[in-house]
């Protein structure tokens, strides 16, 4: 629960396992599942804004694409498919971003959402590398 939102993520959890992963097993400019396996999925029983975009309250998946100069987190309206199934005519919204290196590389890929003022912040951490971005909770 972030500001009296229930948010629920489901996702699978790659594994470093000694690779390069963003720029190698991840590969710049394409999308991404932002995980393993089946998409990447959020659901959400409030609206969520980010700067001037709405997330309306509903269930959608997460991809990633990532640049070395500035990564989005897509949004898309289509869900329960397989991770590799991305259709970008379903996408909602695309995000900027913010990173930060990591000062020990993360293992397990792994999104997190926490806590912030009247909203949260979602973020995505994998080996030296973390993609962070802000949200607040529609009243």
């Amino acid at each position: 629960e972030v500001a009296s939102a229930h948010l629920t993520l489901d996702y699978s959890r790659p594994r470093k396992r000694g690779r390069e992963i963003f720029g190698g097993v991840v590969p710049w400019h394409q999308v991404w599942r932002a995980g393993a396996n089946s998409a990447t999925h959020l659901t959400t029983d409030r609206d969520l804004r980010v700067g001037h975009n709405v997330i309306p309250a509903g269930a959608y998946t997460l991809w990633m694409l990532p640049d070395p100069s500035g990564s989005k987190l897509i949004v898309n309206r289509q869900t329960g498919q397989w991770g590799t199934d991305y259709d970008s005519t379903r996408d909602l919204v695309r995000l900027d971003l913010a990173r930060y290196t990591l000062p020990s590389p993360v293992e397990d890929f792994t999104i997190a959402i926490a806590p912030r003022d009247s909203g949260g912040v979602l973020t995505l951490s994998w080996d030296a590398t973390a993609f962070f971005l802000p949200f607040t909770v529609a009243r």
